[in-house]
């Protein structure tokens, strides 16, 4: 396997995550600033998620005009773009409609990222390759509300973002010079989005990728409230023990790839949408601070398993033809409802009920989710 590519996808999968994973920490801080619920604090990334969703969808179209590299620097451009927007934005409405922003810029890297992934390595390897690719999430979701914690020491929240959006211009470059253009059709074909949604694969994983996305990225976004606001913990100190809770997800990614391989697609949904599930559960019930500490790093750790599988599993149900297509469909079932609903639907139950009430029926409903992947096809 090539290295250096494998490399260069990691840190720029690790970068478009870090510019949505940097506004869970500093949630709490927006919350305060603009004077607003949970449920509308929430909110904002159902924005995020709504942008994040129409440029899935439409990223095979994208690809097809600009090619799968220049989409993803196009994508990057948009970032830094964005986050120069943030700098002198104030209202409720423009964080609303620059979160929509921020979604439709990175929504262009995954679907366009995976043909070239594929196009690279052979496909006996795509497991681990993927796993490591998807790796860079779980270090992005452990780091960032480190660096954010320690950053915020020294500069504003927003000068932060304006680090990031300076980043997004530069390691594209490299990606540019490394990566290859996938030499098929793939590219060429608008693909039809009628036959996708005839497809029982495509419900099945679009529901699956639901439920994961609300347990890993939905629960993400609002526990920085769930610590501060809930339980009364220290900024710092949350954010602290936060990012420390994430570290298990970036070996689970790496050596879930091997069991890809070694095992199947099918075996490894059902253990990971089970033990994602049973984890959130567990984070519910915990109540006191060492027990909170125990189920943050079961669940950040085992809730992050899905992606890698499911990636796996879409470049082996799907032809090479129709990946980029089927990719960003279903994904965006999993952005649309489980990162851009589910925060808003945890921070409302918050508001009349609490952080717990809703973190455990949506556990719940993510165990009984593995029972729809004995309805998958045969590798």
């Amino acid at each position: 396997m090539k290295l250096l590519p494998l490399f260069i996808f990691w840190c720029l999968w690790f970068l478009s995550y870090s510019t949505r994973s940097a506004f869970s920490p500093i949630l709490p801080l927006i919350e305060d600033n603009l004077s607003l619920s949970h449920g509308e604090a929430g909110g904002l990334f159902t924005s995020l998620s709504i942008g994040y969703c129409l440029t899935l969808l439409l990223a095979n179209r994208l690809a097809s005009v600009w090619g799968f590299k220049k989409t993803v620097v196009i994508g990057f451009v948009g970032i830094c773009l964005v986050f120069l927007g943030f700098q002198w934005t104030e209202s409720y409405s423009s964080f609303h409609i620059l979160f929509f922003l921020l979604g439709a810029a990175t929504g262009t890297y995954i679907p366009s990222i995976l043909p070239i992934i594929t196009g690279t390595y052979e496909s006996k390897h795509w497991g681990k390759a993927i796993g490591f690719h998807d790796s860079a999430a779980s270090l992005s979701i452990f780091a960032v509300p480190i660096l954010i914690a320690f950053g915020m020491n020294y500069l504003s929240w927003k000068k932060l973002l304006l680090i990031l959006g300076i980043v997004s211009l530069i390691l594209p470059v490299y990606f540019w010079k490394i990566s290859i253009e996938p030499k098929h059709e793939m590219s060429r074909q608008r693909g039809r989005y009628i036959d996708l949604l005839k497809s029982r694969t495509t419900w099945v994983m679009g529901i699956l990728w639901i439920f994961a996305a609300a347990s890993c990225v939905g629960v993400y976004s609002i526990l920085p409230l769930y610590l501060i606001k809930g339980r009364g913990i220290d900024f710092g100190v949350a954010n602290t023990l936060f990012g420390i809770s994430r570290i298990g997800g970036v070996f689970a990614s790496i050596f879930i790839g091997f069991l890809i391989d070694r095992y199947g697609y099918r075996r490894m949904l059902i253990m990971s949408q089970v033990t994602a599930g049973l984890s959130t559960i567990g984070l519910s019930l915990a109540s006191t601070l060492p027990l909170i500490m125990i189920t943050l790093i079961l669940q950040a750790t085992l809730s992050l398993t899905f992606f890698p599988v499911g990636l796996a599993t879409l470049s082996q149900l799907t032809p090479l033809s129709g990946l980029s297509l089927t990719i960003g469909v279903i994904v965006s079932f999993g952005v649309i409802f489980g990162m851009g609903i589910s925060p808003f639907l945890l921070g409302l139950t918050a508001d009349y009920l609490d952080f717990q009430t809703g973190i455990f029926w949506l556990g719940v409903l993510t165990t009984f989710s593995s029972l729809l992947v004995r309805l998958l096809g045969e590798e």
